[in-house]
């Protein structure tokens, strides 16, 4: 029983770093699609969230299948409750991932209201927290976790910068409204991903020290 029970706990943990690693892919693509204007790069995006989805409900469901009939306890416990929360918010990335293949699709053949400086830095900055978060997780190393945490500010401030800076040139050229709304909602899309990833790095520190840090806690 013990054995089929480590199994089954091993096969979620692998799942998980390769939804993880799919999402973060995923993100990548998009942010590459919306940079070169390229369709069909965005419409790959579109069509692999499919796979996301139907990968986080296998996870899902093994992970409840285990709650049912193996009642695991104290650190086995936090991981699975644990996973149950990451594999959702992984597929959450992919769903944002998809937000940006989206407007990749719909500003094709415009020119940019301004270039894409910012945004390709806040992508970068979130798919390495995404990147890291997974690392966190594989390791259990609740020390790089609350370091890719700090690091959520920093794409915060990137998001208030590029938010600003497109109300200022679409004042500018107000015919680029449209437009400039569209690049603020990718701007929102990748913050919420460093969001997402500072959750998988909370949870990774409550599975491996039974701590909850979220909110600023660290009980």
């Amino acid at each position: 029983m013990k054995e089929k029970f480590q199994q089954i706990l091993n096969n979620i943990k692998k799942e998980l770093i390769y939804l993880g690693n799919e999402v973060e892919h995923s993100l990548r693509q998009a942010m590459k699609a919306l940079e070169r204007q390229d369709t069909k790069i965005a419409e790959m995006v579109i069509r692999s969230d499919r796979e996301i989805d139907e990968l986080e409900v296998k996870i899902e469901e093994q992970i409840l299948e285990l709650l049912a009939l193996q009642q695991p306890v104290a650190v086995d416990l936090r991981f699975v409750v644990a996973a149950l929360k990451m594999n959702n918010d992984l597929e959450r990335i992919g769903d944002h991932a998809v937000n940006i293949a989206q407007t990749a699709i719909d500003l094709a053949g415009e020119s940019y209201i301004k270039p894409l400086e910012d945004l390709p830095r806040m992508s970068n900055l979130a798919c390495s927290m995404l990147h890291e978060a997974v690392n966190s997780f594989i390791h259990l190393d609740s020390e790089l976790a609350r370091a890719v945490c700090q690091r959520d500010n920093e794409v915060d401030q990137l998001y208030d910068q590029v938010v600003n800076h497109l109300i200022e040139v679409s004042q500018k050229k107000p015919q680029k409204l449209k437009q400039a709304f569209a690049l603020a909602r990718v701007a929102r899309d990748l913050e919420r991903v460093a969001d997402l990833a500072t959750n998988l790095c909370e949870d990774v520190v409550f599975t491996a020290e039974a701590k909850i840090i979220r909110h600023g806690f660290d009980v």
